[in-house]
C-alpha cells in the first residue's frame, strides 16, 4: 500500500471520482489517520481504524447522492450471500475488531467464537479469492440470523461493497468460476478503497506493517495473542502468517 503502488481504477467514463480524485482522498486520509497512528499505542491504532470506517461510510453516502446508482443498493442486514468471500484488511482494523469482541462478548461467547474462527481459518487459509468463494465457508462473525455481528466495526472492504442485485449475487456465489459478480455502485466501492489506501499509507509512513491481511487468519492471531497490537507497533511480524499471498503475487507481477 505504498504511495508508489497505484492501481488502475475501472470506473465508468464520466464519473467525477477520477483516479486523481481518489488519490486525493487517499492522501487526505493518510495525513489525518497518521495523527492517531503517530501516538504509537494500540488505542491510537484502533482510533485510526474507527475514523477510517466512519470516513468511508460518509464518502459512500456522498458518492451515492452525487451519482445515484442505477438501482437501489441491494445489500441488507441478514443477506449473507457474499459472506463467503475472502476479505482483506489492515492491521488496525483487525485490532479494532478484536478489541470490540473482547469488550462485548462474555468469556464463554468469546471462547466459542475463537473456536469458529480457528475452524474457518483452518478451512480457508491460503485459498485464492476464487477457491475461497467456491469453498463457501461462511464468515465466523455472522450471527444466528445470518447478519454481521460486528457491523459497527466491520472491515472497510465490507462497508464498501454495494451490490445492486441480490439475485445476481446468489447466482455468482453459486458458481463463482462461471457467473460474473453482481453489478455494483462503483463510485461507492472506490471511495471506500481510497480511504483504506490512506490508512495503509499512514501506517507505512510510521514504519508499520501495512500489508493486506486475510481477515480470518489475522483475527485468529489477534484473538489468540492479546499482545498482538503491541508487537505490531514494535514492528514485529506478528501478522506475517496472515499476509495475503494472492495480493502479494499480484503486486510482484505489476512490478
Amino acid at each position: 500500500m505504498g504511495r508508489q503502488q497505484k492501481r488502475a481504477l475501472p470506473l465508468a467514463p464520466g464519473t467525477r471520482y477520477t483516479p486523481a480524485v481518489l488519490e486525493g482522498i487517499a492522501d487526505g486520509e493518510r495525513a489525518a489517520l497518521g495523527l492517531s497512528l503517530a501516538r504509537r499505542t494500540e488505542a491510537g491504532a484502533v482510533a485510526a481504524a474507527g475514523a477510517a470506517l466512519a470516513r468511508a461510510e460518509a464518502l459512500e453516502q456522498a458518492a451515492a447522492a452525487a451519482e445515484p446508482p442505477a438501482r437501489p443498493i441491494a445489500c441488507r442486514a441478514g443477506c449473507a450471500t457474499c459472506c463467503v468471500s475472502k476479505v482483506l484488511v489492515l492491521a488496525p482494523e483487525v485490532l479494532r475488531i478484536a478489541a470490540h469482541l473482547r469488550a462485548t462478548r462474555t468469556a464463554t461467547e468469546l471462547a466459542a467464537l475463537e473456536d469458529r474462527v480457528r475452524a474457518a481459518d483452518a478451512a480457508t487459509r491460503g485459498l485464492s479469492r476464487l477457491d475461497r468463494a467456491e469453498a463457501r465457508v461462511p464468515c465466523p462473525l455472522l450471527d444466528e440470523r445470518g447478519a454481521c455481528s460486528i457491523h459497527a466495526v466491520r472491515p472497510i472492504v465490507c462497508a464498501g461493497w454495494s451490490s445492486l442485485d441480490a439475485a445476481a449475487c446468489e447466482r455468482h456465489f453459486a458458481a463463482p468460476a462461471d457467473v460474473p459478480t453482481a453489478p455494483m455502485h462503483r463510485p461507492s466501492y472506490e471511495v471506500a478503497n481510497a480511504v483504506l489506501a490512506g490508512l495503509g499509507w499512514a501506517a507505512k509512513e510510521q514504519g508499520l506493517d501495512a500489508a493486506p491481511l486475510e481477515l480470518i487468519a489475522a483475527l485468529r492471531i489477534a484473538l489468540e495473542r492479546p499482545n498482538a497490537g503491541e508487537r505490531w507497533l514494535a514492528r514485529l511480524p506478528v501478522f506475517a502468517a496472515a499476509r495475503d499471498a494472492e495480493w502479494q503475487e499480484a503486486r510482484r507481477r505489476e512490478a
